[in-house]
């Protein structure tokens, strides 16, 4: 465990039971922003009122401030494979002006480094006190290199990661000061958020947060479609083909409003020829609220006319089967961008030529709804804590609603081919250290076996109860890993630090179950199952009469984990076995070549 998390143990920010100490403190802003858009120059132009609360213990004498899209500037720091193309570096942010509670800075007291900026306050902000910021910034939006925004067409962007926002500052490390390279995603506060966007005519907009101006900016027809889907379940063209051709779709005024409470961050996506569908789905019984479920999108995007669907869908599953909490937010749009990137209410998120992909691309980035938004997990740092929850999480509804797809199956076959290489480094390895290629492996595909096999190791109910709590004591907080394993520990009563340190701290490591012996007298057999590598997986052992399985047998991954050399499973067959099989197709095993026992 560092040092830093112990000692929020000792100033009571944090419990060794895994939940916020009774001293957990969390800063926070208040965001008005009012932005325009030139579109035929692809440039941004913004300016922003932020008031800062400093809730810390601590004085704060200087402000660090996030500018992702200085990435653009030459000589930027960028991991690969986001290499961008050489028409859009630039200037990256320019930042024409700072105000500290209405004094103007000058540009010496704003020290810029990477894709950060730090401004020294004139005054420190002591405890339990709070900063007014003003900025003046532009940019100009990236036109051939989409690392999670940019132009998606002549006439059609994605904005996000766009205005300068305040780093985190928590009881851990104090500032957050990791630069953004287009790898590692982000780390933010929960802040409310005043937003205007000023578009050219015809264009339509969608963005975070309750749209408090469609009345004024919408056609009274279009505003009618707009309300109907609002309370309805039937899915409702909004903006159809019919309607881009024929009647005006927007007003004369250009000004879109939203406003957005408690969310981490704030994007955008703007047309003048996407055809919007919308729907809604009640999320909560006890109160019968409803989400509004949206898509923007090229109509020439194949399966985009069932991305409505399929948004509602997993909406619905997780707000009632996994993890079983209503949706946190009233809206959630899909808008046809590239790339697959998750914002609170908002979704990034390309088209694709197969089905299954729509289904799983789609239904993963509105399950990080829940990481890192519900739970304001830190990404940049520990992305298997919100990638591995976001595989995990829709997989059920996932096979529902396209039945050839099996993510368990596919991460579990990764797995057997990357586990143990001798470049995998220890899952806890913070993101920022990682190639891409890693990256992924281990954020996506080993941080789902590793949620699995803890699910089937503490038993379906067990394990929700534990992911409950963590979830419920973390709500719009920030949890570190060793916040996530003690509750685990404390909620479930076992220590698991067994299979914390196996699949979470151990370079490497190699699943490798196999079936030792086998020995038969008439009908009984004895067989004895070892674990010859040194990840603690389950054991799942199957007897077969030809294709007929007969019966499963299961053990423990730990009750083999602390018998490594072997365990005895007996089993009296009710009729004749002529195979038994070790393991299945998706609990990862790097050599099946000893799983399978053929009986003569």
């Amino acid at each position: 465990m560092p040092r830093a998390h112990q000692n929020a143990y000792a100033k009571e920010t944090r419990c060794k039971d895994g939940s916020p100490g009774k001293k957990y403190w969390q800063n926070r802003s208040d965001y008005a922003i009012r932005a325009a858009l030139n579109i035929k120059e692809k440039n941004l132009t913004g300016k922003e009122s932020i008031v800062y609360y400093n809730n810390s213990p601590d004085t704060i004498r200087s402000i660090v401030f996030r500018l992702y899209q200085d990435i653009f500037k030459k000589g930027a720091n960028r991991n690969p494979p986001f290499n961008i193309d050489p028409s859009d570096i630039g200037e990256g942010v320019i930042i024409h002006q700072v105000r500290i509670d209405t004094m103007l800075m000058n540009q010496k007291d704003l020290k810029r480094n990477g894709t950060l900026m730090t401004v020294k306050m004139p005054q420190a902000v002591v405890p339990n006190s709070r900063v007014k910021i003003e900025i003046g910034w532009s940019f100009h939006i990236p036109e051939n290199t989409l690392i999670r925004m940019g132009a998606i067409d002549t006439t059609s962007l994605f904005v996000a990661q766009w205005y300068p926002q305040i780093a985190v500052y928590d009881d851990i490390n104090g500032w957050d000061t990791h630069q953004y390279n287009g790898m590692a995603e982000f780390y933010n506060d929960v802040a409310n958020f005043d937003v205007e966007i000023t578009v050219p005519e015809k264009f339509v907009v969608w963005a975070t947060g309750e749209p408090t101006n469609l009345k004024e900016v919408l056609q009274p027809s279009i505003f009618q479609k707009y309300q109907k889907a609002a309370v309805s379940d039937e899915i409702v063209p909004v903006i159809s083909k019919e309607d881009l051709s024929g009647q005006k779709i927007t007003t004369s005024r250009h000004v879109w409003k939203f406003k957005a409470q408690d969310v981490t961050d704030f994007a955008f996506g703007l047309s003048d020829h996407y055809v919007w569908d919308a729907s809604s789905v009640i999320v909560d019984s006890t109160t019968n609220r409803r989400t509004l479920v949206a898509a923007a999108y090229n109509s020439q995007s194949p399966h985009f006319d069932k991305v409505v669907g399929i948004a509602k869908e997993t909406v619905r599953a997780m707000s009632f089967e996994m993890p079983a909490i209503p949706f946190p937010f009233s809206y959630i749009t899909v808008y046809n961008g590239s790339f697959g990137m998750e914002y609170p209410m908002m979704t990034n998120v390309g088209a694709y030529d197969d089905y299954t992909t729509t289904v799983y691309a789609n239904s993963h980035e509105i399950a990080h709804a829940y990481f890192p938004f519900y739970v304001c997990t830190n990404e940049t740092t520990n992305g298997w804590l919100d990638e591995g929850f976001t595989v995990f999480l829709p997989e059920k509804v996932q096979n529902r609603m396209e039945s050839t797809f099996n993510e368990a199956r596919i991460t579990t076959s990764s797995f057997d081919k990357y586990a143990g290489r001798e470049d995998e480094p220890a899952l806890i390895t913070s993101s920022f250290y990682l190639d891409s290629k890693i990256y992924f492996y281990l954020n996506y595909a080993k941080a789902e076996q590793a949620l699995r096999m803890l699910e089937i190791e503490l038993g379906k109910s067990t394990f929700k109860k534990c992911l409950l709590t963590f979830m419920h004591n973390w709500k719009l907080k920030h949890p570190t890993p060793f916040d996530f394993f003690n509750t685990f520990n404390a909620v479930s009563g076992q220590n698991l630090d067994w299979f914390w340190n196996a699949w979470y701290f151990q370079q490497g490591g190699i699943p490798d179950l196999a079936i030792k012996k086998v020995t038969r007298n008439q009908n009984h057999f004895h067989i004895v199952v070892a674990n010859l590598g040194d990840i603690p997986l389950p054991v799942t052992l199957s007897f077969y009469n030809g294709n007929k399985q007969v019966r499963t047998i299961e053990r423990s991954a730990k009750s083999l984990f602390e018998h490594p050399e072997g365990i005895s499973i007996d089993f009296e067959a009710p009729e004749t076995i002529t195979k038994i099989i070790l393991g299945s197709d998706t609990i990862a095993d790097a050599n099946r070549n000893n799983n399978v026992y053929v009986v003569e």
